[in-house]
């Protein structure tokens, strides 16, 4: 198998990072936002508000993250209208409660009163992917113009008590057939189960227009010298999820009226043998409906219909709260919520 490809490297891709070093770098990350901002054509307003948010999300680096720290400043762009997003990745302890951050609007030294709740309200969209002693990314996108809502990600994950390298694996990408993911479990724990989740889910993300039985038959092959995985990967659109999976990952959507249970088909992604065809199933979305995929580090008594406050809250809340009321102290842990 390759040399594991940190969760931090993974998050920055091929961006141009800034490294937060200092308060000289805060101010590079703002700059770079607004170059970024007139080649797009956000206004004065639409540009002010993402630089508060860069700024932020920066300073956050300086005063609690550990190790590396980046911020990734790119142009992107969604159904003809163009925007800019703000990557903030470290390598961190990962945010411990995220749930608290977001409920409040702190003003401690260093901080420009902003906080995470002002950051979720000023960027037209918000995602988070919070590691338990890896690290953290927060994605902030602005558009020219915002007309509909895009479907929110938070992911949080923790390892086997005791170890820093979680086995379990996840990563999402936004393309123009809609929202790309995939959840992978590596056989065991730690670093070399961590290779085979981080191989499989990183074969789905880099062929994100493939077809999904396709890519699960590829990550297969593609896994086939390490301990092997479990999986559930998707494209998620509009009005529908389109739902593949191989072993003990399961997804559930929850809506007003309804719960769907998704799993995949008994078997390994690269075990010896014949493949054996994923399960694959195209679920109707409601907007507001919530889709939460996890990992078996996760109870299975797991049931959040009859939690709608929860299921209102931001996806890093829910997934946050999965973790700590359902997450087994025997395992790696590791929830994707998409809303």
């Amino acid at each position: 198998m390759e040399e594991l490809l940190s969760s931090f490297d993974a998050w920055l891709g091929d961006g141009e990072p800034i490294p937060v070093i200092d308060a000289a770098s805060v101010a590079l990350a703002r700059e770079r936002v607004r170059e970024e901002a007139a080649r797009v054509g956000l206004d004065v307003v639409q540009t002010a508000s993402l630089v508060n948010v860069a700024s932020e999300l920066a300073q956050n680096q300086l005063v609690h993250a550990r190790g590396r720290r980046a911020v990734v400043v790119r142009t992107v762009a969604r159904d003809g209208q163009e925007g800019v997003e703000v990557v903030a990745a470290d390598e961190g302890d990962g945010i411990v409660d995220v749930a608290r951050a977001l409920e409040a609007h702190p003003k401690g030294q260093g901080s420009l009163g902003v906080g995470l709740a002002a950051a979720n309200e000023l960027a037209d969209e918000l995602d988070f992917d919070v590691r338990r002693g890896e690290g953290t990314c927060i994605r902030a996108r602005k558009f020219r113009s915002y007309t509909t809502r895009c479907r929110r990600v938070g992911i949080y994950g923790r390892p086997y008590p005791g170890e820093r390298t979680s086995g379990d694996d996840a990563a999402f990408a936004r393309g123009t057939g809609g929202l790309m993911f995939a959840v992978a479990d590596g056989l065991g724990h730690g670093e070399l189960a961590r290779q085979a989740s981080s191989r499989a889910v990183n074969l789905v993300l880099g062929n994100a227009d493939g077809a999904l039985e396709g890519l699960m038959s590829d990550a297969h092959g593609a896994l086939q010298e390490s301990r092997g995985a479990v999986m559930v990967a998707g494209r998620v659109g509009p009005d529908q999820a389109e739902l593949v999976g191989i072993g003990n990952v399961t997804a559930y959507v929850y809506g007003l009226q309804r719960t769907k249970r998704f799993t995949g088909t008994s078997f390994v992604v690269g075990a010896r043998g014949e493949h054996r065809r994923p399960a694959a199933e195209s679920v109707q979305l409601d907007s507001r409906d919530v889709l939460v995929v996890y990992s078996d580090g996760i109870r299975s008594g797991l049931d959040l219909s009859g939690d709608p406050d929860l299921l209102r809250e931001h996806p890093i809340v829910v997934a946050q709260r999965i973790v700590e009321r359902f997450g087994r102290a025997d395992d790696d842990a590791l929830v994707m919520v998409i809303a």
